[in-house]
């Protein structure tokens, strides 16, 4: 997706970001908030090994500063996922024209490294030039359009990198990906052609069809879609979300549970089934409430502490999973323990040596992370 105009990563939401069985990976313009702008969705079991974004030439080169290079690499092949400039009112003098052609010969130059790394490459995005006058309607004059340092540009790119769309579709010249929104362009289908699916040649043979999906609600968009569909790519070795995931983004995060948690809960359901029907009893008999107010405070002096040190066994991000079957252990030996201590009282209704002993046995599980071992 090119042109999401997404203010910041603050302004991303989990809805947008966090869909059911995809990955995404997002870019923001940094100098013009809401400007500009590309995300691109990866189904989760073709999760990228890695990730970039606004990396084309210099790092602090102004091209880089607008939100419209995302790349990632599938192990397959490398997708480069673009939003170029548009140069603007090419009557005036306002630099644009010189922005886009080193934004495209920059782009260029990233497809190059990774083809000379070995990797194979996909371009896909809105280059925001087209290719020749059969991608613009009659209406239109190709030669006026753009500037011979645009084209020129474009057509670098086209050497060395298969516009897949038109080898497939060679005559066709009423197909278009772009209209004129403050007109009824659309109606009339006079646009432009200028949304590109670029290949390197080692993936021509997997390629079954690419299509332009133009019959998309108006609404969603000014543009149409493409679909590539290729054959036999096969996912990379099972691997983390990479840095750049919203798998990663630890705002998206859900919460992780914890042994303090876990207990809490435990003892809240524990006082509520002590307390239901002692409740019932006060209203029929105070007196009786009084004793069982009394019994309530026996139990939580005598039984599992009521607020152990658990900060250790905490289960947190990059911290090992919680092994549930030693948590039952813990709890099994919490409720003996009780009923050791009931039946080693002393008529003096003091807790025997063993009792404590195995008291003290449990408070230092608590507190003991290696109590818990990882799964």
């Amino acid at each position: 997706m090119q042109e999401t105009k997404l203010l910041s990563e603050e302004r991303l939401t989990a809805e947008i970001a966090c869909v059911e069985g995809f990955e995404s990976f997002w870019t923001f313009s940094r100098d013009k908030k809401g400007y500009s702008g590309v995300a691109t969705y990866v189904a989760t079991q073709f999760s990228p090994v890695s990730a970039q974004v606004d990396c084309l030439g210099n790092e602090d080169e102004d091209i880089n500063r607008e939100g419209r290079c995302v790349v990632t690499d599938l192990g397959a092949f490398v997708l480069i996922n673009v939003y170029a400039p548009n140069a603007g009112d090419r009557k005036s003098d306002n630099g644009r024209i010189d922005y886009k052609v080193r934004f495209l010969d920059a782009l260029k130059h990233k497809a190059d490294l990774f083809r000379d790394a070995g990797k194979e490459v996909i371009i896909v995005g809105d280059l925001n030039v087209a290719a020749s006058q059969a991608d613009v309607h009659k209406k239109y004059s190709y030669d006026r359009m753009y500037s011979a340092a645009e084209k020129e540009a474009l057509q670098a790119l086209l050497n060395d990198y298969t516009d897949i769309w038109r080898r497939l579709h060679p005559d066709a010249d009423s197909v278009f990906t772009v209209w004129d929104e403050k007109t009824s362009a659309r109606v009339f289908n006079e646009g432009v052609r200028i949304d590109y699916v670029l290949l390197s040649p080692g993936l021509l043979q997997r390629v079954v069809s690419c299509e332009v999906i133009s019959s998309l609600p108006p609404k969603w968009s000014d543009h149409a879609a493409l679909l590539l569909e290729l054959r036999d790519v096969l996912p990379a070795q099972p691997h983390p979300p990479c840095a750049l995931s919203s798998a990663r983004m630890k705002r998206f995060a859900k919460p992780k549970a914890s042994i303090a948690s876990m207990f809490a809960k435990r003892r809240a359901d524990d006082g509520a089934a002590v307390s239901a029907p002692a409740a019932k009893r006060a209203r029929s008999d105070p007196a009786a409430a009084e004793v069982d107010a009394a019994a309530v405070s026996a139990t939580s002096s005598q039984g599992v502490p009521e607020k152990p040190d658990v900060s250790e066994t905490a289960i947190g991000e990059g911290q090992a999973p919680v092994n549930l079957e030693g948590s039952k252990h813990l709890a099994s030996a919490s409720m003996q323990l009780k009923h050791e201590e009931q039946a080693g009282r002393s008529e003096a209704g003091e807790v025997s040596q063993e009792g404590k002993q195995k008291q003290a046995d449990v408070d230092h599980g608590y507190a003991v992370a290696s109590f818990f071992q990882p799964l």
